[in-house]
């Protein structure tokens, strides 16, 4: 339920964003990455490890404010396509550098110190990927300012619901009580299939990106369920209110640049 209601709030501000303060985007999306930074180290240890959330969320909240106040006239590449990805993957870089020093100073060696530093070092890309949603937010914010006629609904807006509509009906159908197998062919197919009742009802030059933005949010959301079966996570930790905060948050965070590289980097 984390992912229908960080999904939610999210679409209320792609909706509403034009009318709101250029802040107010990379506010919510603080707000979100915050969130995902306190529960991510549950998914490796029941117990609270502030100095990870730290670095989380210095990675985050890093990459969501650098790209949502930079000048417009930057550029970090002569190409279109690598547009502000520069100062995402420095944050995330960043943050991985971060996630390697602390783990090796505050935990005994051995494969368990391996696999969960792999596991944080995720959780630091993950973190840095809410630019995402905050690149697409201010080219909506960006555009609507350039225009004399605010249209609220734009194929760029249809093509964010899309994607976090159907990462909430992704998310709905993992309470199925099914077969894991079944469950996962569940949430891909229903998920895509929404979206391209969204996109018959409005179709437009977004509407193949948006679909296939769709359906690897459902992929997302899949392989995040197939989370509860694993044999290497701590039993607490799968147990951990918490991990189903860390879960929630980040499949709603990476949708954002999946929506992205869907728009801006692949081949159209």
């Amino acid at each position: 339920m984390t992912t229908v209601a960080a999904a939610a709030v999210l679409a209320v501000v792609t909706v509403f964003v034009p009318n709101l303060p250029l802040w107010v985007s990379p506010a919510v999306l603080s707000v979100l990455v915050i969130g995902f930074s306190i529960a991510w180290p549950v998914t490796v240890s029941p117990t609270p490890r502030w100095g990870i959330s730290a670095v989380l969320a210095l990675t985050g909240l890093a990459s969501v404010w650098v790209v949502s106040l930079l000048p417009a006239h930057v550029e970090f590449s002569p190409l279109a396509t690598e547009l502000w990805l520069a100062p995402v993957g420095g944050a995330a870089a960043l943050g991985v550098l971060l996630i390697f020093g602390v783990q090796t100073f505050s935990q005994p060696g051995g494969l368990q110190r391996f696999l969960a530093t792999a596991m944080l070092c995720v959780g630091a890309v993950i973190a840095s990927t809410t630019a995402g949603w905050a690149m697409l937010l201010r080219q909506k914010f960006e555009v609507a300012q350039g225009t004399l006629v605010i249209e609220r609904i734009t194929g760029l807006t249809w093509l964010m619901l899309t994607i976090l509509v159907a990462l909430a009906v992704a998310a709905l159908a993992t309470l199925l009580p099914t077969r894991r197998r079944n469950r996962m062919i569940a949430v891909v197919v229903g998920a895509t299939l929404v979206a391209i009742i969204m996109q018959v009802i409005r179709p437009g030059v977004l509407s193949v990106p948006a679909v296939i933005g769709a359906a690897i949010a459902a992929l997302i959301i899949a392989l995040a369920d197939s989370l509860s079966e694993s044999n290497e996570a701590p039993r607490e930790s799968l147990q951990h209110p918490l991990t189903a905060v860390a879960l929630g948050t980040g499949t709603t965070i990476v949708t954002g640049m999946v929506g992205y590289f869907v728009i801006n980097v692949l081949p159209w």
